[in-house]
């Protein structure tokens, strides 16, 4: 018997499995995570600037109180809720560049953490469905 510790025998999982898990490992491959030196970064003050814009872009343009009063909603009614649903998608370059900074700048561990809750802030404003009701506290 070729089973683990675990219970887990790899000759029960199913062929189907198998070719994900096998398409998976192969991906992995062809797309390694690379990080970036500390000494290679860049200097993060420019990304800084352009992520403290991205946040007062989206509140100008969406009221925090307004998004933490939509309370019932339901996964399919979401992408038609205008409000939420354009809130939602302009947080998708906030988060992406917070990840830039921290993956390819020489931020400091603090700035980036101010950062995170700047977005944080924002993210829970939107909040995610959970039971037919938006989570703000995420």
């Amino acid at each position: 018997m070729n089973e683990s510790p675990t219970g887990f025998n790899p000759e029960d999982q199913s062929q189907p499995e198998q070719e994900d898990d096998e398409q998976y490992a192969q991906w992995m491959a062809d797309h390694p995570e690379v990080e970036i030196p500390p000494e290679d970064r860049r200097e993060c003050g420019p990304e800084i600037t352009e992520f403290e814009g991205l946040i007062a872009a989206f509140e100008s343009v969406h009221s925090l109180a307004e998004l933490h009063l939509i309370i019932n909603l339901t996964a399919e009614e979401a992408p038609q809720h205008s409000v939420r649903e354009a809130a939602r998608a302009e947080l998708g370059p906030i988060v992406a560049k917070l990840n830039v900074l921290k993956k390819e700048t020489n931020i400091s561990l603090d700035k980036c953490e101010e950062l995170k809750a700047q977005y944080m802030r924002l993210s829970r404003a939107v909040g995610i469905i959970n039971n037919n009701t938006v989570d703000h506290n995420r």
